[in-house]
């Protein structure tokens, strides 16, 4: 199994938010969480990537204990969160989102033509093939949804 949790518990004050959760994750697979608001989907996540810590029970990734203590190290760990809301930047270049923080830079300046690249080598492996020069909001959501997907994966690789 990638990911495996075992009895995982979080509450809140006057909230049991998750009971004995218990949930298996092969290679490959793609999952759904399901459920009515309050369900505890958020905080599940929320778990999974440091947000929150929980309170019992235990998170493998390949088969190594991991009790990420922030989203950062949950993503060095390779773990990484896109929200159905787009949470990126639209008034800033597609290319500006996906390097954002971690910009190329040429003799201390910002390069754009490295930037324009690497931008497009992240998503050169989702067959997107758009103009990462345009602000991000002139593309539709699912274009932006990859985008940001993109984005995570980068920054958990």
């Amino acid at each position: 199994m990638l990911l495996t949790i075992r009895s995982l518990t979080k509450t809140f004050p006057g909230t049991l938010a998750l009971d004995d959760v218990r949930f298996d994750l092969a290679a490959g697979e793609v999952h759904a969480l399901l459920g009515e608001n309050g369900a505890g989907k958020s905080t599940l996540i929320k778990c999974l990537t440091g947000a929150y810590r929980p309170d019992a029970g235990e998170i493998r990734l390949d088969g190594a204990v991991v009790a990420p203590r922030s989203t950062g190290e949950a993503q060095e760990l390779g773990i990484g969160t896109v929200y159905q809301e787009v949470n990126l930047l639209p008034n800033l270049t597609v290319a500006q989102n996906l390097c954002f923080g971690r910009e190329p830079r040429r003799f201390g300046l910002v390069s754009s033509c490295g930037m324009k690249a690497m931008a497009e080598g992240m998503l050169d492996g989702y067959g997107l093939d758009i103009d990462v020069s345009r602000d991000l909001g002139t593309y539709s959501v699912a274009i932006q949804q990859i985008v940001a997907i993109a984005r995570a994966v980068a920054l958990s690789g």
